[in-house]
């Protein structure tokens, strides 16, 4: 051990001294930084992690220095440089400490750094210059820099902004502004960068500002700002979105910023921007090499490193920035949080992103840490160095698995969709030899849809570039079709998509530049033609991958959106609103279901909730219509799957309207109460079921009303109360278990729900509600159930949804609670009900979900219903059930039905014993 360390090790703790040695034995340029180190700056330095102080812009790390002497100025911030660079590589390669801590240190470190030399600039070439008078300069960090995640090594990438009129003054010499704000950037870059007997503060790159090496170092504020509306380029936009006051005047600061917004992030999707940034990649690619983990490896630039990162990040913030406002942050790590929690990009990703991202960071602080290179590469001890300065074991395999992450990541997010020539293998010219095993009808459909593509894009309606896309978009979805049973169908919509597009091009950007919304494209066009008509009718929805988690938001826009329609006076307009959030809010349901990312219940209540925003829109506008105060005691109250908020793509309304007063006679105006109720019930319907864009397109059903079809339309809450307890059979009662008042003034939907509580509460005798329950369903069963042994109806043959409603419905007038839903009805049986019950309910309550998964896979991906499911384990239906549901063969199916009906039957029979 050499007399040095022998001495500072003294005044060391004794649990730090084997970190100290390793610090000393990894990194010379860290012994060479002690060599300055005052026994007091030792003993600040060497404490454990909860105890060191990092560096920042304070004066307790860079006091000012108010010499006029050039070389004084020049080594007092090298030695601060110094004493700040000793705690960071301490804190990384000494304690390991946190990488987001440290690279937000240096940033503000070199930020203070910069302030400190601006002052000394301003300082220095005072007496031969003088000052400009009211003049105003700023200096911007781009890059690192600018995100507040620079690394020790890095380059500080400027950019020097200013303001100011006239000539300077007080000096020797007096210069044009312009001049002026030369000479001081030119001595702060010598005060920075000028290597001397201390070295160097910090690299000063200014090759990043407009017009590079070509232009003035310092740029007044509108010419830089005109530069960038007018010339700038897609790599300068993901450049600046990292831009950040850094030093000087930082109000001159913030009006750059705020005025290089709108070049920055664009009000809509453009994907030509991530095609470029793409484009971007490749050439550093290129400059970087292509090889994988080994010496030489650059972990800044090589592929799945720390740029394909930051290229997914800022590609994302560029692409949703201008939407969202929230996502216009510099920190990497604050950036990709703010995407997941705007949907953009999910949890599983992002993890994985910024593990990575950190990972990588910490293998280029330790290469920048050893001798103090501006180097990214691996050096060719890599991994004894890297493991021992990091304290990270099996270094390699750890690089292997990040890079791989990142490159699938990078590849699903920028990298176009594939990077081949497409003449090669081109779909729109040579598909002759590839269609030879296709049955002629099916090729004869190819080929028609091929050429429609090809002559769509010899329409001129879309660039050059897009053509070269369509055929790499080609080359990776043919093969997929031509092995699917639906394949054809799904080239015809893409040809018909193709065509929608029009001159729209970023669309075909979107799905040559994104792998993982191609992918979805290709699969969902031969899945559902549901789907597929949607999307080609709107293109708009090719962003949805982009969102995949941002579905529970999209519901809530859209609700907020009906909530806030009040065009009374153009009705046509309102209704086209209506029906268009309530047919967003169906294919976004649909989307969601052909994901896996929403369960049955989930689909249930976003339907239900768009349901209620559009009847409450109706009802205001009907009441507008009809010069009637917003506080009219009308109620719509909602029965069925929408009452119990449990809807699928093609539930309808069932509805009963309720004027909740009791004095209908009474007159406003020229009518009573009870007409114009009558009058809002009829036109809610026609409104409600008015094909868009003349209505909200839903199916009406009031047979549930008092008395059925002969009652009439609108009941007041009297005559509602007096037929529930008096003349209301069993299966009204039933239905009134999933009721709920959606539309009306808040007092009188409170006064329809304490009538409907008030009914539903009654104490029955059980023997006799289980009776009626039971002939109901007997009824049912002969009349509505299947009659064909090939035939399966989920809905009402025994065992089906029916079943396991009925029983939940029993509960709900048997035991009590108050739950609306089937599941909730089962899952929280009050502790009146049989054990029995209690044991099966969360059986029940899970095939009921499983049901309706089948139902809603059936509708989006087939447009089919569960009533007509075959009994056939090789039907079309059945390969959608393995896709999609927890049931895969028709006698999984039955054999799961059995037990359902067994349990409806038990718990009926055992009721009817109990009570008789």
């Amino acid at each position: 051990m050499s007399e040095p360390i022998d001495q500072l090790l003294t005044d060391v703790p004794q649990f730090l001294h084997a970190d100290v040695h390793r610090v000393y034995a990894h990194s010379p340029l860290f012994a060479m930084l002690m060599r300055t180190a005052t026994p007091a700056e030792c003993k600040r330095l060497f404490v454990a992690a909860d105890a060191i102080a990092l560096p920042d812009a304070s004066a307790s790390w860079i006091p000012d220095c108010d010499s006029s002497d050039l070389v004084t100025c020049m080594r007092h911030l090298r030695q601060c440089k110094h004493r700040g660079h000793r705690h960071l590589i301490w804190w990384e390669l000494g304690l390991h400490g946190d990488m987001d801590r440290s690279c937000q240190a240096i940033a503000d470190f070199a930020s203070g750094l910069l302030d400190q030399a601006l002052k000394m600039a301003m300082r220095l070439i005072a007496p031969r210059y003088g000052v400009i008078e009211a003049g105003r300069f700023c200096i911007i960090g781009l890059g690192k820099l600018g995100g507040r995640e620079l690394n020790l090594g890095s380059d500080v990438d400027p950019l020097f902004i200013w303001q100011g009129e006239g000539h300077s003054s007080g000096g020797r010499q007096s210069l044009p502004v312009d001049e002026y704000y030369m000479h001081l950037s030119r001595m702060l870059i010598r005060l920075m960068s000028e290597r001397t007997a201390d070295g160097i503060v910090w690299p000063v790159d200014m090759r990043l500002r407009p017009g590079g090496d070509g232009s003035a170092i310092a740029l007044h504020l509108e010419t830089t700002l005109s530069h960038y509306l007018e010339y700038g380029q897609t790599w300068e936009r993901a450049m600046l979105i990292k831009s950040r006051p850094v030093a000087g005047d930082l109000l001159l600061g913030q009006a750059f910023i705020e005025g290089i917004t709108p070049f920055i992030y664009r009000r809509y999707l453009d994907y030509t921007t991530v095609v470029a940034l793409a484009d971007m990649k490749r050439r550093i690619d290129g400059q970087a090499g292509s090889g994988g983990i080994a010496a030489g490896f650059d972990v800044k630039r090589g592929r799945g490193g720390i740029r394909e990162i930051e290229f997914i990040i800022q590609s994302l913030q560029l692409l949703h920035g201008g939407r969202n406002v929230a996502l216009r942050v510099q920190p990497s790590m604050q950036a990709i949080d703010l995407l997941q929690q705007s949907g953009i990009i999910n949890a599983e990703d992002v993890a994985e992103l910024k593990q990575a991202y950190r990972f990588w960071r910490r293998m280029e602080h330790a290469i920048q840490a050893r001798r103090g290179e501006q180097t990214h590469r691996l050096p060719d001890d890599y991994r004894p160095y890297l493991s021992a300065a990091t304290g990270i074991e099996d270094i390699e395999r750890q690089m292997i698995h990040h890079a791989a992450i990142v490159e699938g990541a990078f590849s699903r997010f920028v990298k176009p969709a594939d990077s081949g020539q497409p003449e090669a293998n081109s779909w729109l010219t040579g598909h002759a030899d590839a269609l030879s095993s296709v049955v002629e009808a099916d090729r004869e459909r190819i080929v028609m849809s091929l050429q429609r593509i090809d002559e769509s894009l010899a329409r001129g309606m879309l660039p050059e570039r897009s053509r070269g896309e369509v055929e790499r978009i080609l080359i990776r979805a043919m093969p997929r079709w031509l092995d699917d049973e639906n394949g054809v169908t799904a080239l015809e919509a893409f040809a018909r998509l193709i065509h929608s597009i029009s001159g729209r091009a970023t669309w075909i950007d979107l799905l040559a530049t994104h792998q993982g919304a191609l992918d979805w494209l290709i699969g969902v066009l031969s899945a559902s033609q549901y789907l597929a008509d949607h999307i080609v009718r709107d293109p708009s929805w090719l962003e949805w991958p982009l969102m995949v988690e941002r579905s529970e938001t999209d519901i809530h826009h859209m609700v907020a959106e009906l909530d806030g329609l009040r065009d009374y006076d153009h009705v046509e307009q309102m209704l086209a609103d209506i029906g268009y959030w309530v047919d967003r809010a169906r294919l976004l349901s649909a989307l969601a279901v052909d994901a896996h990312t929403a369960d049955a219940m989930t689909i249930g209540g976003w339907l239900a909730d768009i349901a209620d925003a559009a009847t409450a829109a109706t009802l205001r506008l009907c009441l507008h219509q009809m010069d009637l105060p917003a506080d009219f005691p009308f109620v719509a109250l909602a029965m069925g799957k929408h009452g119990s908020r449990e809807m699928g793509l093609v539930s309808d309304l069932d509805m009963v309207f309720v004027l909740a007063d009791e004095n209908p006679s009474g007159m406003v105006g020229r009518r009573s109460m009870g007409e114009h109720a009558q009058r809002i019930g009829r036109r809610m319907i026609q409104y409600l079921t008015g094909t868009p864009p003349y209505g909200a397109g839903y199916e009406f059903d009031a047979r549930l009303r008092p008395s059925g079809q002969s009652g009439v339309l609108v009941t007041n809450i009297s005559g509602f109360r007096d037929y529930q307890l008096t003349d209301a059979q069993t299966w009204e009662h039933q239905a009134l278990c999933r009721a709920r008042p959606v539309a009306g003034p808040a007092a009188a939907r409170e006064m329809v729900a304490k009538q409907v509580a008030s009914i539903l509460d009654l104490p029955r005798n059980h023997s006799a509600l289980a009776a009626e329950v039971m002939e109901m369903r007997e009824k049912m069963l002969a009349h509505l159930a299947s009659k064909e042994s090939d035939i399966i109806n989920l809905k009402q043959d025994a065992g089906g949804l029916v079943d396991i409603e009925f029983l939940a419905q029993y509960a709900r007038l048997a035991f009590g609670g108050y739950q609306r839903r089937t599941v909730d009805l089962l899952r929280s049986l009050p502790d009146s009900a049989p054990d029995a019950w209690h044991l099966q309910a969360e059986w029940l309550a899970e095939s009921y979900l499983i049901y309706r998964q089948m139902e809603n896979a059936l509708r989006v991906e087939l447009w089919r219903s569960i009533g007509h499911l075959p009994n056939d384990p090789a039907a079309t239906e059945w390969e959608t059930m393995r896709r999609h549901a927890a049931i895969h063969s028709p006698l999984q199916l039955k054999e799961r039905m059995q037990r359902v009906h067994d349990c409806f039957h038990q718990f009926m029979a055992a009721e009817l014993d109990r009570c008789g």
